[in-house]
């Protein structure tokens, strides 16, 4: 038997252990490097989001100002308390004793409950109190407690409350556009927030007091609008009293320059108030002047008409026979309110005949008055910058039936949004030019630096003849002679048209139900506007003239007024003058 010193088994397990160590220690190297040179990037990320949370600051939102820069809506700081967890953790290894004296001082400044404060500091990001006002903050802030930290957010508030409801709409509690101009604008007005790094603790629980600031807030643009809020207050005076008056189910109106679509005013009944619009019903939050369709009845005879005299089929004075108030035509009888025999053209609009207006539209034919209500923009949302605009009901012309030439020329089978009236009655009075209605103005920085101005949009569609020809008749409609005497205002020349028309449901007309609307305007100089009231279920009475005309009228007396227009001495004898001729004749 061979003997083996045991210096060499001692040798070979030194050498095993060497080899087994500097292959592991090549191991843990090829790991470290792979870790701190190769996946740096990775891992540095991951570290940073275990060390650190994104935190996005607050930003002030743009405020909204009238034409003449009232402040209708804007944002006023308020802060928001939190309590440092990290803090009060490790106090609490230190000094229980001043801990327990700091949560009742907190309990007592910020009028909480101790239940509620002990529930809260449990939890890695702790608010305890939320929406405190400047005074609020400075106040606690005096008390000068280590623990405590402010979070600085804004609340938008409507100083005027429910003034202009419907045009500026409201926020949701994150800051964010729901309705009006708040939403269609909302991109302007809310800026963009910041960016920061906050640091957090060894335990995840974020550390106020640490953060690096990785993209400043940028603060939201200012919105100045064409609204006049005189203007405003006089409407929405004026059609609470109409709607009190009348026991109507709604009111709307818009007040507009007809030269630039620049709308002056707009208001519905009911209404809201966006600095709680939750306690309203949704109903009452609906812009009723863009979004609620209704058959325009006579109103829409001016489309008729003017397509008439564009189309050079009638001059003022042709007459046209009124078959006495009755006439059957395409399988049904068509009625006058009144028998009348013989009408001029002219007369035909004054009067208001159904008959006449179906003549003159029969005259002209299908195609053509498709035309031209297309031309007047309807079927087609007007493009006002609001949301919820609906374009309303025009049916293409393959589906019309054989009695809808006797039905659309007198404003049946159509749908129109009181907006798309206003518009239509806008080319007559500006001679001749469809405008797009808008709300907003000027858009500004904060350093009062312009970002942009709304620029005038329009297009021509009729001449400027057949306006001419147009608004002296809707200025006899006016007159006592007309459907409208009670939207007459001494010493001012009022043009106009009633419009009446029976609510249908489910393809039926609902028996004492009716929409009543007027619009009319005043040409004088550089002095321009128009003004369109609509009345939802009036009652005792449901005439355009009857219920819209007087509210028409009080509201632009007082514009009148608000513009220091004067009377023309002798426009009421211009007027004796025309109708003693027409009478005449």
């Amino acid at each position: 038997m061979k003997f083996v010193p045991k210096q060499n088994n001692f040798d070979l397990r030194i050498r095993t252990g060497k080899f087994i160590f500097w292959f592991l220690f090549f191991i843990v190297f090829i790991f470290l490097f792979k870790i701190q040179v190769i996946d740096y990037s990775v891992y540095s990320l991951k570290d940073r989001k275990t060390k650190y949370e994104r935190v996005k600051t607050s930003v002030c939102r743009g405020t909204i100002y009238d034409r003449n820069g009232k402040i209708l809506a804007m944002s006023v700081p308020v802060y928001s308390a939190g309590i440092n967890t990290w803090m009060i953790k490790h106090l609490m290894e230190k000094n229980p004793e001043s801990v327990e004296k700091m949560k009742k001082k907190i309990c007592a400044v910020l009028n909480i409950d101790r239940k509620f404060l002990e529930e809260r500091i449990k939890k890695p990001y702790a608010i305890l109190k939320e929406n405190l006002s400047v005074e609020e903050y400075k106040k606690i802030k005096k008390e000068k407690i280590n623990c405590l930290y402010f979070v600085k957010s804004y609340r938008r508030v409507y100083p005027e409350g429910r003034h202009c409801c419907h045009i500026l709409g409201c926020t949701g509690k994150d800051g964010n556009g729901l309705e009006g101009i708040e939403l269609y604008y909302d991109d302007l007005l809310k800026g963009r927030k910041g960016v920061s790094l906050c640091l957090r603790d060894g335990e995840g629980n974020l550390i106020p007091s640490i953060k690096k600031v990785l993209l400043p807030p940028e603060e939201g643009k200012d919105l100045y609008l064409t609204i006049d809020s005189n203007i405003q207050y006089i409407v929405e005076d004026e059609i609470k009293k109409g709607r009190e008056e009348f026991k109507a189910k709604s009111v709307s109106a818009i007040v507009m320059n007809p030269e630039t679509g620049e709308v002056l005013a707009m208001a519905n009944l009911p209404d809201y108030d966006p600095n709680c619009p939750g306690k309203f019903p949704p109903s009452f939050r609906r812009n009723r002047c863009i979004t609620d369709l209704f058959e325009p009845g006579s109103v829409f005879k001016i489309v008729t008409a003017t397509a008439a005299i564009e189309e050079n089929l009638f001059s003022p004075d042709d007459e046209i026979f009124c078959e006495n108030g009755k006439f059957f035509v395409r399988g049904h009888y068509l009625h006058d309110v009144h028998k009348y025999k013989k009408l001029s053209f002219q007369d035909v609009i004054v009067k208001s005949s159904n008959i006449g207006t179906v003549k003159i539209a029969l005259s002209l034919g299908e195609e053509k008055l498709y035309k031209y209500c297309e031309r007047f923009g309807f079927g087609k949302k007007t493009g006002i910058d609001l949301p919820g605009e609906i374009k309303g009901i025009f049916r293409p012309l393959e589906r019309w039936s054989d009695y809808s030439i006797t039905a659309v020329p007198i404003g049946q089978e159509v749908g129109i949004t009181s907006i798309q009236g206003i518009r239509a009655m806008a080319v007559i009075c500006n001679g001749g030019y469809l405008v797009t209605p808008h709300i907003l103005r000027k858009a500004v920085f904060h350093n009062g630096e312009l970002f942009f101005r709304s620029s005038i949009r329009k297009r021509k569609v009729i001449s400027e003849k057949s306006c001419r020809i147009i608004k002296e008749a809707l200025w006899r409609v006016v007159s006592p002679e007309g459907t409208a005497p009670l939207a007459h205002i001494k010493g001012y020349k009022i043009y106009g048209k009633t419009g009446t028309a029976q609510k249908a449901e489910n393809g039926r007309y609902i028996p004492g139900k009716y929409y009543a609307s007027f619009i009319g305007f005043i040409s004088r100089g550089k002095k321009k506007v128009i003004i369109g009231v609509n009345v939802d279920e009036p009652h005792p009475f449901h005439y355009g003239g009857v219920v819209a005309g007087p509210i028409f009228k009080r509201i632009m007396w007082k514009v009148l007024q608000y513009w220091d227009i004067p009377p023309d001495s002798n426009l009421e004898k211009e007027m004796k003058i025309v109708l003693e001729g027409k009478n005449e004749t």
